[in-house]
């Protein structure tokens, strides 16, 4: 009996097939069966079907739930049977066993490898448009445009596929790297080829962080070349220029190259000058994605794909929909020191259902006297889905923050400039992100007596900025051991599950590889996180 390669490489099963396979019980071909991809991926609509294949394995979903679960995003809701605290996670509970820890590398590195195998038929494809136009020139300028038209799709594909590999390996060290900013530390495996269904021969170990971030820069430089004969698309919902530069933004404020973090993220400022929403209504549109306005890119979700609004309650985001987890009240009151907060107002954060409580710690029954309803994904009207929602993965707040923390750490604390665009100080950057959120079309100058107070402002700004997009977690790992700022949870939400305090600098702010890995992959048994 021999490891089934294909569940090694991060693709270790859960399922009935099970960590391992004898060869006669998976080397199965049915008639009419297609399982070499020269069968498959011919013609340049092929290609392309390939790549939407690619687009349904991205998911950021079980970020968004172990993010929330894990900090201090949602408390225990009124209808709770056992969610996330059967498994422990609410009451920081993390090992090798756990199913985050699971799903957030195995998802990442089956679309990782699915990218590979399409990228893997690029010539291929190539070389059929090639000999599909051989006998027709430039002269004959109707097949000729078909040809470059065809070459073009190709490019754009390979430019889409090469980016998503790079955001599915960033992903990975991210969450799996002990230290994201250290080269030499350990990261995660280097997937940067489809491996032969029956080739046994090797089994990946965890490279250093530098040896990833050299994969990464390399897949963006050649998404952009392919991009680079066209402008890309406008669409939100897929890969383009504006996603490498938001992708290449966030990464390098993770590895702490603050000049570069600055410069992108101001490019894309720049770029969405106007983008900000300044009413509680529109940013309500952002909430219900009747609008892509702020969206650099989002996840597109439509009928039976995952419900993303099921990680909070049973049926609908409202008191009678069974709601088993609830804002949390600390971050409701994070809200509240700013009552005309846009991204609180209304609906934006909790569902008009609640039941909202003037002194929760006076209430003799607190469970059933204050109850924030999650509105923060209230499902898809168009749709018809009331759990059903896109995933924001790059927005214009996002960049906002990532150009202020940038700047923090650069020493450009305060001042304010005239420019309405390129603003060069946190002072500045920050009362525009708030003029905007608080719909006031003046806001206080806060000014910061150094560095460490003004990434305490921003930790705090991006918690409620980011709320249920998964930024949360990292942002503790990364701010909170400066700050000295960590999980921030109500003690009367806490308090029964003895769960109230983790401190940043807590081992368990990396994930620890699975097991279902270190079971099929002799090579990384030896490359556990610490203290797992």
């Amino acid at each position: 009996m021999k490891y089934n390669k294909l569940f090694v490489y991060g693709l270790a099963s859960v399922s009935a097939v099970g960590l391992s396979s004898c060869e006669d019980a998976y080397n199965i071909r049915q008639a009419g069966e297609k399982n070499n991809a020269n069968e498959v991926y011919n013609t340049i609509v092929d290609f392309e079907r390939g790549l939407n294949g690619v687009y349904e394995l991205i998911s950021t979903e079980k970020t968004i739930e172990f993010t929330a679960i894990f900090t201090d995003e949602v408390a225990i809701g009124v209808n709770n049977g056992g969610q996330g605290l059967g498994d422990g996670q609410y009451q920081f509970q993390l090992t090798s066993g756990s199913d985050a820890a699971a799903s957030i590398w195995q998802s990442n590195y089956i679309m990782i490898n699915f990218a590979n195998r399409l990228m893997a038929q690029r010539d291929r494809v190539k070389a059929n448009i090639d000999a599909k136009y051989a006998d027709y020139t430039e002269e004959d300028t109707v097949k000729w445009g078909e040809y470059q038209s065809e070459l073009q799709r190709l490019n754009d594909v390979m430019a889409q596929l090469y980016a998503i590999r790079a955001f599915g390996h960033f992903q990975l060290l991210s969450w799996f790297s002990t230290d994201p900013s250290n080269p030499d530390a350990l990261g995660v495996m280097k997937l940067d080829f489809f491996p032969e269904f029956n080739d046994y021969s090797t089994f990946l170990p965890r490279v250093k962080n530098s040896e990833i971030y050299t994969l990464i820069d390399s897949d963006l430089e050649k998404a952009t070349t392919f991009f680079a004969d066209g402008a890309g698309t406008t669409d939100v919902t897929r890969v383009s220029p504006n996603f490498i530069t938001a992708l290449k933004a966030r990464m390098a404020l993770y590895r702490k190259d603050y000049t570069t973090a600055a410069s992108l993220s101001q490019s894309l400022i720049g770029n969405y000058s106007s983008a900000l929403q300044k009413t509680a209504d529109a940013y309500s549109q952002i909430v219900t994605d009747a609008s892509a306005n702020e969206s650099i890119f989002r996840l597109a979700r439509v009928l039976g794909d995952f419900q993303i609004g099921s990680y909070w309650a049973s049926a609908r985001s409202s008191l009678a929909g069974s709601p088993f987890f609830e804002v949390s009240r600390s971050l409701y009151d994070a809200f509240k020191e700013t009552p005309s907060d846009i991204r609180a107002a209304g609906e934006n954060l909790i569902d008009a259902s609640s039941v909202v409580s003037d002194n929760p710690d006076g209430e003799a029954d607190y469970v059933n006297s204050d109850i924030l309803v999650i509105n923060r994904y209230p499902g898809n009207s168009a749709q018809g889905d009331p759990l059903l929602n896109d995933i924001k993965v790059f927005s214009m707040g996002e960049m906002y923050l990532i150009r202020a923390e940038a700047l923090a750490n650069l020493g450009q604390l305060n001042g304010v400039s005239n420019s309405n665009v390129n603003k060069t100080t946190v002072q500045d950057v920050m009362r525009s992100l708030r003029r905007a959120r608080f719909a006031q079309a003046s806001y206080a100058n806060r000014a910061y007596t150094d560095i460490t107070d003004a990434l305490s402002d921003i930790q705090d700004e991006r918690r409620k900025e980011l709320a249920f997009a998964g930024h949360r977690y990292l942002d503790i790992k990364r701010l909170g051991p400066v700050t000295g700022k960590s999980v921030d949870r109500y003690y009367r939400d806490c308090q029964p599950y003895s769960a109230c305090d983790l401190s940043a600098t807590s081992y368990k702010f990396t994930l620890p590889i699975p097991n279902t890995e270190i079971t099929a992959n002799p090579s990384i048994r030896g490359q556990q996180n610490p203290n797992y």
